[in-house]
């Protein structure tokens, strides 16, 4: 049976906390539209769970506010928020069963019995567990007992979904099914959705937009493609993917020099002259017979990865090294090997710069 939840819009404004004199968070503005699916991401000590325990009331923002749906909420205690969290440890109760883990924000409101029954099956059978409703935690798998979280999470219909991490504790395998599974749910129920992760894959496949995070603030807000395509800084463009860097110097606001060689760029310097970083991906770097034009370089390495090869080759002349994706049939027309000689490009369009 398909459900409707109406999400509710979240803006966050000029949000910023110190814990003492470090500073966790730094005049953080974010706007996050009803239905909508936002990941923060970012390494380790970015700041992306502070953030979302600010949104949910379990810390307190130093500075700043916090609105949803028109209503400010910046000192609202957690249990006065319109939002269901879901946490990496699952946090289910291990003496109740899967109904009685479901029905527990239910009741704890005072809902009908025969609501809390209806609703409980309704929402077993969407995260696909029609017929755990009588076992406990302990005797379901990892997979399962993070579907049963995030089906208490969604039990009060709330405006609001907080994902802190939720697959980490997950093999591989289960966590590529969930991801699909929790985004398909999400997109059902339109229930607006912030999903803290330091998975760059897991932020791409399942995010409306991706908020990328960096030493407590906000280094870039885009689009999964966005992000990847059209990084706004040195930290996304490494953080994000793979990624060359090549020092080079502004010849003009329009081309660098790498090497012997002056190499056009898509966009205008911000600055015609100075140091700058280079920057291109490795999929994005062309591989083609040493009779071609472009660099003459050498392959030290080859790595089989199943979907391409990556190869690292040295550029003759300035001993610039460079990572390369190849799809396995290239490399073979190629002949790619250790020590064989190919002749490298890079397209200007492919080309980001960074300041140095």
């Amino acid at each position: 049976m398909k459900q409707s939840i109406q999400g509710s819009r979240l803006v966050v404004k000029n949000v910023g906390k110190h814990f003492g004199d470090f500073c966790a968070l730094r005049d953080i503005n974010l706007e996050v539209e009803p239905g909508e699916l936002v990941c923060f991401l970012g390494p380790s000590g970015c700041g992306k769970t502070t953030l979302l325990r600010i949104i949910a009331g379990l810390e307190t923002q130093s500075s700043g506010s916090l609105y949803q749906g028109g209503d400010d909420i910046s000192l609202k205690p957690p249990h006065a928020r319109d939002f269901g969290i879901v946490f990496q440890s699952y946090a289910l109760f291990p003496n109740m069963t899967v109904a009685d883990n479901v029905a527990y924000g239910l009741r704890s409101v005072g809902a009908p019995k025969q609501q809390i029954q209806h609703r409980v099956c309704e929402l077993l059978t969407t995260v696909g567990l029609p017929d755990q409703a009588k076992k406990y935690p302990t005797q379901l798998s990892g997979g399962q007992q993070q579907r049963v979280a995030l089906a208490r999470a969604l039990a009060p219909s709330p405006g609001l979904l907080l994902l802190d991490e939720p697959l980490s504790a997950l093999d591989a395998k289960v966590r590529n099914h969930l991801r699909a599974e929790i985004r398909h749910l999400q997109q059902q129920l339109g229930v607006t959705t912030i999903m803290v992760t330091h998975d760059q894959e897991e932020a791409l496949a399942m995010a409306d937009r991706v908020v990328v995070m960096n030493n407590g603030v906000i280094e870039q807000v885009g689009t999964p493609v966005e992000v990847y395509q059209q990084p706004a800084s040195a930290f996304v463009a490494e953080f994000i993917g793979a990624m060359n860097f090549m020092d080079s110097a502004a010849v003009n606001d329009r081309s660098v020099q790498l090497g012997s060689r002056v190499l056009h760029l898509p966009k205008p310097l911000p600055r015609g002259k100075g140091a700058v970083r280079l920057a291109i991906r490795p999929e994005d770097v062309h591989l083609q017979p040493i009779t071609g034009d472009g660099w003459e370089a050498q392959v030290n390495t080859l790595d089989y990865l199943g979907a391409f090869v990556r190869t690292q080759v040295t550029l003759r002349g300035c001993g610039l090294r460079l990572v390369v994706d190849v799809d396995p049939r290239s490399a073979r027309e190629l002949g790619l090997a250790q020590g064989a000689w190919v002749n490298v490009t890079l397209p200007s369009d492919s080309l980001h710069c960074f300041a140095a």
